[in-house]
């Protein structure tokens, strides 16, 4: 089940997906993707993306990181 990805959403701002995914090379879609947890950047992407909203890739991409809070929702569903 995909997880939203609320500190990737809160980190862009006011900025709209299509900014942020230009300024990484990819299409807005896919950058949608990535929010709404259905699909996850390469490590390259990911550094690009902390670069450009100044965030930790570890706080943007909390449910990549943290491997419990994979077991937690793997266990749950």
């Amino acid at each position: 089940m995909p997880v939203i990805r609320n500190n990737l959403i809160k980190a862009r701002g006011k900025r709209t997906q299509s900014e942020i995914a230009n300024l990484c090379g990819v299409e807005q879609q896919t950058y949608s993707h990535w929010e709404r947890g259905r699909s996850k950047p390469s490590i390259e992407k990911m550094l690009l993306i902390e670069k450009i909203l100044g965030v930790p890739k570890e706080e943007l991409f909390f449910d990549i990181f943290n491997s419990q809070y994979e077991l937690k929702t793997k266990s749950t569903a």
